[in-house]
């Protein structure tokens, strides 16, 4: 449990922002950033909630969990080559966003001809905190081929 390595873990799923980009974001030096990532400070209360609302995270979040742990999920990806195929990709916000997206995608399929359409995969885009704990929904984006 480190705000020092969750600040790093954040800064790289976030597309490799660098110290140098996120201080400029917070208003502070690099070098400030750099002593953060290095547990040898830690921001004071405002840039910590401004940190939580850049990177969509609570201040439990980056301060009491370890949210590098996840990393390991990643290691094992492979490529294929797979033939060509028709895609329709199609993102929901809602408190029902499975079942929405599939619904939807399912029905665009049929439209253009495709029965018996394939699930591909799918992701979470961002959902703010707020739309998840007040409004309980969920992103959701599903692709079929």
């Amino acid at each position: 449990m480190s705000f020092g390595k969750n600040l790093q873990h954040l800064r790289r799923m976030c597309g490799e922002i660098t110290q140098e980009a996120l201080a400029e974001k917070l208003k502070v030096s690099r070098q400030t950033v750099s002593k953060w990532e290095l547990d040898e400070s830690t921001p004071e209360m405002d840039k910590a909630i401004e940190l939580c609302g850049l990177f969509n995270c609570s201040l439990d979040n980056l301060f009491r969990e370890e949210m590098g742990v996840c990393d390991d999920a990643y290691t094992d990806l492979r490529v294929e080559t797979v033939p060509g195929f028709r895609y329709v990709r199609h993102a929901v916000i809602s408190s029902n966003p499975e079942g929405d997206a599939i619904d939807r995608v399912v029905g665009v399929a049929r439209e253009n001809g495709v029965e018996h359409p394939r699930i591909i995969g799918w992701d979470f885009p961002y959902v703010s905190l707020e739309q998840i704990n007040v409004y309980h929904m969920h992103g959701y984006v599903e692709r079929k081929s």
